[in-house]
């Protein structure tokens, strides 16, 4: 049984969305763990790079709550508030548009009949911050922010050895 190519996009984008979890949990692990090192290593306490690595593994884990924002409403459920009735939503089997709706949080069942209006309603997609677009400049900040900071971390590392 062949799966439409929404439907297919649809389930790219919760890959994608498990992946970015994936990644971030390495992150944060990896800031633990040089954290740790810093904190029990000799006469490294009173250091300001400790603090940057602070820093980072709350900016990290704050990226969650917008990671999971970007995730929250499937895109394809987000298209019927700018296609209406010619949203690919609209092109799913019933199987597939159930799964989709409960991914986007609800669990009451998708009725068979459900109109664009009703769903704009319902997941209130007028009233909803763009967090695509501010998902997409988050990345952008993050990533800047995190390369900058590795590579502090990483000169001074090669300059001093963390032995301030």
């Amino acid at each position: 049984m062949k799966k439409s190519e929404t439907f297919s996009r649809f389930l790219k984008e919760q890959k994608l969305y498990q992946k970015l979890t994936s990644t971030s949990k390495l992150i944060s692990i990896s800031f633990l763990v040089i954290y740790l090192y810093l904190l029990f290593s000799s006469r490294y306490t009173a250091s300001p790079l400790i603090v940057v690595i602070n820093y980072l593994a709350i900016f990290t884990g704050f990226s969650g709550l917008i990671r999971f924002k970007y995730f929250e409403i499937p895109s394809v459920l987000l298209s019927v508030l700018d296609f209406g009735k010619d949203s690919p939503f609209f092109e799913l089997s019933e199987e597939e548009k159930q799964y989709v709706w409960r991914k986007a949080g609800r669990e009451e069942d998708l009725p068979l009949d459900a109109k664009p209006e009703w769903i704009i309603q319902t997941l209130q997609l007028e009233d909803r911050f763009p967090w695509k677009r501010i998902g997409k400049l988050y990345l952008g900040f993050y990533t800047m922010v995190i390369l900058i900071s590795v590579y502090l971390l990483t000169s001074v590392y090669l300059e001093t050895g963390f032995q301030n």
